[in-house]
């Protein structure tokens, strides 16, 4: 017997059990630990162009302790919220966003969270019930770092009822649009079921770049937006269409476009490559070292040439490359920049390859090019 049991402990140090014998029949177990439970709201459906408000009061008392309140996180892209603490006189403060004592609940004061659902700033389409969620953050004050806080989870329900139908875009995506032409356009507009008679009156925007028009069609208008490619980088307007609904409705159309050089380097302006510097590259060993050049500007032939290859110090190095345009299958305004290394440069090399058009040298796109030597044995 006494074999067996030091066969037992040896089984149960192995399995990183413990020695000490067992207990007797345990009891129930201890539920773990719950969060607070979500607060819940339907707003119902909501016409579109209209919003709805609603007011979480959140019981702190029930987690324990002290907490303070910082701010809401929504997921919806409609919605937005803010944090009052409301006294039992029904006089309100807002909450700031610190974690500092002054933004902690005094005695009497009830944490409310006030979720407005906008649905004027979403395009202008149906959307059936659904539940959308978001949180409210709470710190406690002896969490300095914040590594504690906790969610208190909220739900909001809500659909939306648009009186009229854009095809094929309630929101445009112009894409790229490069800076030696305008980014066009269109979309249908006309009433819903319940509204064939709307009337379409003007269009606005809030973008200088961007315009917007409407053209009469049957049974409703065309909306046309264009863009002036101006400011280089991400762009965003909202088209105002106004009709003469009672209700004094106004479609909401977003706009996107992004502003890019008519001539432009992809995935960047640059090539680098790591390669023994002490001898000429095969095809082989240069065939990635490659960007793909594109010019967006139709008026003009599609080629570029290089126009000169220069070092840091704009010291000519163009006879330590050779460079070569392939076009791309498919794409008639695409070229492949092909590098490959000759000679010159065995201690490494930092410069830029400019490459031009060929009736306009003015028009150059600097590449970036640095060659590393690998390692020697």
């Amino acid at each position: 017997m006494r074999t067996l049991a030091c066969a037992a402990t040896l089984i149960l140090v192995a399995c990183g059990g413990t020695t000490e014998p067992a207990a007797g029949p345990a009891g129930p177990a201890e539920p773990p630990p719950q969060g607070p439970q979500p607060l819940a709201h339907e707003f119902g459906v909501i016409p579109h162009g209209e919003s709805r408000s609603h007011d979480f009061v959140l019981d702190l008392g029930a987690l324990g302790g002290e907490w303070i309140p910082l701010h809401v996180q929504l997921d919806c892209s409609c919605g937005h919220a803010t944090l009052v603490l409301r006294d039992t006189a029904g006089h309100e403060r807002p909450v700031d966003g610190r974690p500092a004592s002054e933004n902690a609940p005094q005695p009497g004061e009830t944490l409310v969270a006030r979720v407005t659902i906008d649905t004027g700033i979403r395009e202008a389409a149906d959307m059936e019930l659904a539940t959308s969620r978001g949180f409210v953050i709470l710190q406690s004050p002896t969490d300095p770092t914040g590594a504690a806080r906790v969610r208190w989870p909220l739900l909001l329900r809500f659909g939306i009822d648009a009186p009229v139908r854009l095809h094929p875009f309630a929101a445009m995506d112009l894409g790229r649009v490069p800076t030696c032409r305008p980014g066009e356009l269109l979309t249908d507009l006309q009433g819903d079921e319940h509204h064939r008679g709307v009337r379409f009156l003007a269009a606005t925007t809030d973008h200088p770049d961007a315009h917007a028009t409407l053209e009469p069609r049957d049974g409703g208008v065309t909306l046309r937006v264009r863009c002036e490619p101006r400011e280089l980088g991400n762009q965003r307007a909202l088209v105002r269409v106004t009709t003469d609904l009672a209700s004094g409705y106004t479609v909401v159309v977003p706009v996107t476009w992004k502003v890019v050089p008519d001539l432009e380097a992809a995935p960047m302006a640059k090539v680098s490559f790591r390669a023994d510097l002490t001898r000429e590259q095969t095809e082989a060993e240069a065939s990635g070292q490659f960007v793909v050049l594109t010019d967006h500007d139709s008026s003009r032939p599609a080629e570029f040439v290089v126009d000169r290859i220069v070092d840091e110090a704009g010291r000519d190095a163009t006879g330590s490359f050779a460079c070569r345009f392939d076009p791309v299958p498919g794409q008639p305004r695409q070229h492949r920049l092909l590098v490959r290394y000759l000679s010159g440069q065995p201690d490494g090399f930092r410069g830029r390859i400019e490459v031009a058009k060929p009736a306009d040298r003015t028009r150059r796109l600097p590449i970036d090019l640095v060659a590393f030597p690998t390692r020697r044995p």
